[in-house]
């Protein structure tokens, strides 16, 4: 293994337009540093693996396989039955605006965990 990273990983929802009736629409991405840095190396042909916990729920199986899409080893990826996975909705203007909704969620007790 080349780079191993310790974090979050969470569904960042990006402005994607609006629907008929003029709402805003958001499209589901993967996001959180670790994983964008660990996806930029594993693109230049580096080893990668990410240890970290997301909620046992759509979101966290949706980004466990997009970490091995994108050739990084998700085998350190904890999945959560009681936790909700991270989500965060991006906002692009002038300044860039997140807003996170993390209630038990499964980064914010990454060191939660008998025997560690």
């Amino acid at each position: 293994m080349d780079v191993t990273a310790l974090g979050e990983i969470l569904i960042d929802f990006s402005p994607a337009g609006s629907s008929p009736q003029g709402n805003r629409l958001f499209e589901q991405n993967a996001g959180g540093a670790p994983a964008n840095v660990l996806a930029a190396l594993s693109r230049f042909g580096r080893k990668t693996a990410l240890i970290g916990k997301v909620g046992e729920d759509e979101f966290g199986h949706y980004l466990r396989s997009v970490l091995v899409d994108n050739g990084i080893d998700a085998s350190g990826l904890m999945m959560i039955p009681e936790a909700s996975t991270t989500l965060a909705f991006v906002h692009l203007g002038e300044w860039r605006t997140l807003l996170q909704f993390r209630a038990k969620s499964g980064s914010g007790s990454i060191a939660e965990r008998k025997g560690y």
